[in-house]
């Protein structure tokens, strides 16, 4: 059996990360230094902590802080203090990691307080809502100097600015779509996965880039995962040809046959005219041995793109399977044990039908081998193979001597001469 060539529909990640350059917009918001206004103990340690932040002493102030709590566990006017201290004590020079992780402590900080003070939810909202913009806006114009300046530590504290605008405004996805742009064109591909996983899982209806770079992302190391995925993005988003495109490609690479073949004819009805989706398709058929079907497309996907090398060669292949498998058909009937001598003349009609139908895909295979001979790189997989699904046809047709010319690209090595 010649085997079938299969192409990926691309779209490339870096590619993706460029159309996101576009100047994000800022929302308006002012930068602003939150100030406890929290009512509580006013311990002497929670005195001694606003003191030691005046002064920008975030260690002691930290130390004076966990002393009022050690003296009262309930004391929520330490819990919000230790939130304001971790936020001011966050310096864009950090790594994001350490910059957001400085926020984490401050939001489960807020948190403490709430359990032990449910009053003070609408303290804290408008103390995150300002947190938030103010982040978001540090990430925004940190975001738009690194495409314009092309730097990448700008682009890192872009990153730690929407990490911690994420953080503090846990429903949000927003933050989350920029900071894994962002980790993108710093080239950490890795690091991007889980933050586009929390945006999917957040967003009531995920942006289509992200889908696309998330999908691209899982085909690397996980093709289940990336069909589960791409599922989901092409219900969100059904009329996107770039998403069903890179669905297609998930389910090729992930071998199941029957759910590629669903989804490409899906597809097809949709539209009719593409070229790649019904060359696939055919492909995906002609593995699965449906040679009628696989030539049928592949004959529609030569008539859309007679140029594409892989559709010529395909359709082809497509011809000189069908003829083999008259083969096995002839055998089968020759090598019958208990054929009774009333049918000797019927089967006899079967062989030779199905010998002409054979000798038939073999003259139809010879055009669009010979054009995918021409056509492919001397030397190349392709071109070996559609020389030698040539030879093969030629023999078969009776014409050894074309059979010997192409015979010198077909790889094979010839036996030297004695």
């Amino acid at each position: 059996m010649y085997r079938a060539f299969i192409v990926d529909l691309k779209f490339p990640i870096d590619m993706m990360a460029q159309k996101q350059k576009a100047t994000l917009w800022i929302v308006a918001t002012s930068l602003v230094l939150i100030v406890v206004t929290g009512c509580g103990s006013s311990s002497p340690g929670v005195k001694k902590a606003q003191t030691a932040l005046e002064e920008q002493d975030y260690e002691r102030a930290l130390t004076n802080v966990e002393t009022a709590l050690e003296e009262d566990s309930t004391d929520t006017e330490a819990f919000l203090l230790r939130a304001t201290i971790l936020r001011e004590q966050a310096d864009s020079t950090m790594t994001p990691d350490k910059y957001t992780g400085l926020h984490q402590r401050a939001w489960e900080a807020e948190e403490q307080a709430l359990s032990i003070d449910g009053g003070l939810r609408e303290t804290v909202q408008s103390r995150r809502a300002e947190v938030y913009g103010q982040e978001w806006t540090r990430g925004t114009l940190a975001y738009n100097r690194a495409n314009k300046n092309q730097r990448e530590e700008l682009y890192r504290q872009a990153v730690s600015f929407f990490g911690a605008a994420g953080i503090v405004q846990a429903d949000s996805a927003r933050p989350l779509l920029n900071e894994a742009f962002a980790r993108l064109r710093m080239g950490e591909r890795k690091a991007v996965i889980p933050v586009l996983e929390k945006y999917v899982e957040r967003a009531e209806t995920p942006k289509k880039k992200a889908y696309k770079v998330l999908g691209q992302l899982y085909m690397e190391r996980d093709n289940r995962a990336a069909i589960d995925l791409l599922d989901k993005a092409t219900r969100d988003h059904p009329d996107d040809q770039e998403l069903q495109a890179l669905r297609l490609n998930a389910y090729n690479r992930a071998g199941v046959v029957d759910q590629a073949l669903a989804a490409y004819r899906d597809q097809i009805k949709r539209r009719p005219n593409n070229a790649m989706y019904r060359y696939n398709y055919g492909a995906l058929l002609l593995e699965a041995e449906r040679y009628t079907g696989a030539i049928a497309q592949l004959d529609s996907a030569v008539a859309l793109r007679p140029s594409h090398v892989g559709s010529q060669y395909n359709l082809g292949a497509a011809y000189v399977n069908a003829a083999l498998a008259r083969d096995d058909s002839i055998a089968a009937l020759e090598g019958g044990q208990d054929v009774t001598r009333s049918d000797t003349t019927g089967r006899q009609e079967r062989i030779d039908a199905l010998a002409k139908k054979r000798e038939r895909f073999f003259q139809k295979a010879i055009p669009p081998l010979e054009r995918a001979r021409k056509m492919s790189t001397a030397g190349s997989t392709l071109r070996q193979d559609a020389c030698r699904a040539l030879m093969v046809a030629y023999v078969q047709t009776g014409r050894p001597n074309r059979a010997a010319q192409v015979e010198s690209c077909t790889g094979f090595k010839t036996p030297n001469a004695r």
